[in-house]
């Protein structure tokens, strides 16, 4: 039974009336509702993260690295890149940090506080929501904190690598290597994760991915019952 219920009669659950100290209150597994919504499949979600990757990318390279390029002069004869630290030098590294962090984060955020999907999910049917209550539309704070774990603390480390690579030593940058297994684990928690699969930036967020396919389909047949 849901926890918020109107009294009837005056008199409040037994539940809700006063116990004595020690007797713990009867627990309400509010996850329960969250795991009956049509669960996102795992293949699905990879392909819609793929997408949105592939056109933050394409589009981010395209605006940013020419300007990079010609900040840098790697164009010109006696370029900077020979005197400050070669190709992992700080305009590649900012260009790199804006195109595989800031730009995701800011697509990201922006679709999922607005619509609850970005372009990969709505593409492949797809939707982000509420554990508590569950199937609610995500907050606003809910889709910039889930964005910005996905897109920023995930990838701050790559970038820390980078830079002690130019500034110590240029083997660091295989760092990356270890950090980019971490993330690959975080997304990979949601096929182990149960009742709801949920990645660990889910988790974090408290939200859930949901099949809006499956949910649809659902109501048609629902409402086709009851027709």
């Amino acid at each position: 039974m849901p926890p918020q219920q109107y009294w009837q009669g005056g008199q409040p659950p037994p539940q809700q009336q006063w116990q004595p100290a020690g007797v713990s209150q009867p627990y309400y597994d509010d996850t329960a509702e969250a795991a009956e919504l049509p669960l996102a499949p795992i293949l699905r979600r990879a392909g819609a993260r793929l997408i949105d990757y592939v056109l933050v990318a394409v589009f981010g390279f395209a605006l940013v690295l020419p300007v990079a390029l010609g900040v840098i002069g790697l164009d010109t004869a006696g370029d900077k890149a020979n005197t400050e630290g070669g190709i992992w030098n700080w305009p590649i590294i900012f260009t790199l940090f804006t195109v595989l962090s800031v730009l995701p984060f800011i697509y990201e955020a922006v679709q999922l506080a607005m619509w609850g999907r970005t372009l990969g999910k709505r593409v492949l049917g797809l939707g982000v929501v509420q554990v508590r209550p569950a199937g609610e539309a995500l907050t606003t704070y809910q889709a910039v904190w889930r964005a910005a774990i996905n897109n920023v603390a995930y990838q701050i480390g790559v970038f820390v690598f980078l830079a002690l690579a130019v500034m110590i030593w240029d083997y660091l940058a295989y760092g990356m290597l270890l950090v980019w297994a971490g993330a690959l684990m975080a997304y990979l928690w949601a096929i182990w994760d149960q009742p709801l699969h949920q990645s660990l930036h889910d988790r974090m967020a408290g939200t859930l991915v949901i099949d809006e396919r499956g949910q649809y389909a659902e109501y048609d047949e629902t409402a086709e019952y009851e027709a």
